[in-house]
């Protein structure tokens, strides 16, 4: 059983710790720049502040761990492997070529939630906003989890994943100007490693290494 888990286990270990190592340099390296910017619509103020919404948005974080063990097939394994990488490098880029930063003053936060915010301040500065990579991790994610399931597990997961989308407004992490980006990433992360498109990749390379 472990020898049939091993590389699920391995991937796992390997890239949270390189996306989490990355994100966070990302996140330090633009802190000291100077030319940080700010993409936000003046009616966004009317956004609530929901402290609950840190629960969904912090179970992304289970979400994750538990990706790699969907299923021990290690081609689609490798698929989201792949996925989870190409949202980290587009999302690495965009902070680097265009730097914002969240500029809303977050509510201080008592009580059960409290520890909860705590948490994440420790480990998320408030720049590297656009692309969300919390919605790009989101829609690979849902890509990985959603065939494996039946008609009702797809269903709530599909309806906790809304609640994850719509948290990054609520627990004051993103503006919206960051959602649209995030979701596209995703989409090319997937659509890029389909196996259709991933087949057709590999014949025009093979093709240009032989001619």
């Amino acid at each position: 059983m472990l020898k049939r888990w091993a590389p699920s286990l391995y991937a796992c270990g390997v890239i949270s710790t390189i996306f989490a190592g990355a994100y966070w340099l990302a996140n330090e390296l633009t802190g000291l720049r100077a030319d940080v910017g700010a993409g936000v619509f003046a009616w966004e103020r009317q956004i609530p502040f929901v402290p609950w919404t840190i629960v969904p948005y912090l179970s992304i974080f289970a979400f994750f761990l538990l990706s790699f063990f969907v299923h021990p097939d290690r081609i689609e394994l490798q698929r989201h492997v792949n996925r989870i990488m190409l949202v980290l490098l587009i999302s690495l880029v965009c902070y680097a070529l265009f730097p914002l930063r969240f500029t809303f003053e977050r509510p201080l936060v008592d009580g059960i939630f409290g520890p909860m915010y705590g948490l994440l301040a420790s480990f998320d500065l408030p720049y590297n906003r656009a692309p969300s990579l919390h919605i790009s991790t989101l829609v690979v994610l849902w890509a990985r989890f959603v065939p494996w399931l039946s008609p009702v597990q797809s269903a709530c997961l599909k309806a906790w994943f809304v609640l994850i989308a719509g948290s990054v407004l609520t627990t004051y992490q993103h503006h919206v100007i960051d959602i649209p980006g995030g979701v596209a990433v995703g989409i090319v992360a997937v659509v890029l490693t389909s196996p259709s498109i991933s087949e057709a990749l590999s014949r025009i390379f093979k093709r240009r290494l032989a001619a």
